[in-house]
């Protein structure tokens, strides 16, 4: 009997220490571990590739969580959601924002929130009715996108230039056609094209001293211009404008004398003195008349001059005497009554 206590008191002894240091060992962990984890419902538009059950939820980068399921949406199978079981010690907000993030560009995805103010107020949530997130598209996302409507462009570019091709292949041959004969044509006359080279570097070396005339010119004329004084400038407008306000003067009394002689000629008066003037003007046509006449007789008959040319001069002086003497009178008729020349007889 004595034997059996003592066995029955040690199994004891050791299944209350065992039983101690398991419970020490969960109330140790238990500091650790969350005081509890609330369900999200989170909603993606557009492919969730890479995101499966079991993958971290992630709060400013630090992971509070896991994603529990994946489904698509009942109502919308282009959209899917994710629900979420998050720490409950993660205060997550109605302005939290919800996106996919990727490990690398093969790697896994993740959920990720971020930013919460303090001000917004917490989100309720229950494990039977999940409070829905909806999750902004993420950075990886647009740039799948992005490349997917490159690619797309690009592929319609290359289309469009296939047909431009297949369109113009007979102009296009025709065009290799042509630079393969202007080649052949250069080939042919290298020579040529060679002192053409030739001429059109000593056109160079000619220009080139020209050039330098030129801005050698170019320098002179500015010291030229640099070199005239303003204030002579400024005089010669000066003179200038002064010349031109006595030309419009002039001008005035040019316009008034104008005006008083066709006042003058529409008069009866006038007649006389036109008159006057018609029949001098006869009379000086009639001398030149007689004058080319005679001189062209007198050169023409030069040699017979000293013989029977004498006779001629003579006719030629007394016409000449009668013509100066109509102008004389003339003359002498102004002189007497110049005011019966301009404004006719009273």
């Amino acid at each position: 009997m004595e034997t059996r206590a003592n066995y029955a008191l040690i199994g004891a002894f050791t299944l209350a220490v065992v039983i101690g240091a398991f419970g020490f060992v969960f109330w140790f962990s238990g500091a650790e571990k969350p005081l509890g984890l609330n369900q999200y419902k989170v909603v993606f538009n557009g492919s969730i590739s890479g995101l499966a059950a079991g993958n971290p939820v992630l709060f400013n980068g630090v992971r509070v969580g896991d994603v529990s399921k994946i489904d698509l949406m009942p109502d919308d199978p282009s959209r899917a959601y994710a629900i979420v079981r998050v720490d409950g010690r993660v205060p997550v907000r109605t302005d939290t924002k919800v996106k996919l993030e990727y490990t690398g560009l093969t790697g896994s995805a993740s959920v990720a929130l971020n930013g919460a103010s303090s001000n917004a107020p917490i989100m309720k949530t229950s494990d039977g009715d999940p409070a829905v997130l909806f999750a902004d598209r993420s950075d990886f996302q647009d740039l799948i996108q992005t490349a997917q409507k490159i690619a797309a462009r690009a592929s319609d570019i290359l289309d469009r230039g296939d047909r431009i091709l297949q369109d113009n292949e007979p102009a296009i041959r025709a065009s290799v056609g042509n630079v393969q004969k202007f080649s052949d044509a250069l080939a042919a006359n290298s020579a040529g094209v060679k002192d053409f080279m030739a001429a059109m570097a000593d056109v160079g070396r000619t220009i080139k001293p020209l050039t330098v005339k030129l801005e050698t010119l170019t320098t002179d004329t500015d010291n030229v211009v640099k070199a005239v004084d303003p204030t002579q400038v400024h005089q010669m407008i000066a003179d200038f404008s002064g010349t031109a306000a006595k030309l419009n003067t002039a001008a005035g009394k040019v316009d008034t004398t104008l005006t008083n002689l066709n006042g003058f000629l529409s008069t009866t008066d006038s007649k006389g003195v036109f008159q006057e003037v018609s029949d001098a003007a006869k009379s000086f046509k009639r001398l030149s008349d007689n004058t080319d006449a005679r001189t062209r007789e007198l050169f023409a008959n030069l040699t017979r001059f000293s013989r029977d040319g004498l006779k001629e001069y003579s006719g030629l002086a007394a016409d000449g005497r009668t013509a100066v003497g109509e102008m004389t009178k003339l003359i002498r008729s102004v002189e007497a009554n110049p005011q019966q020349f301009l404004f006719g007889r009273k």
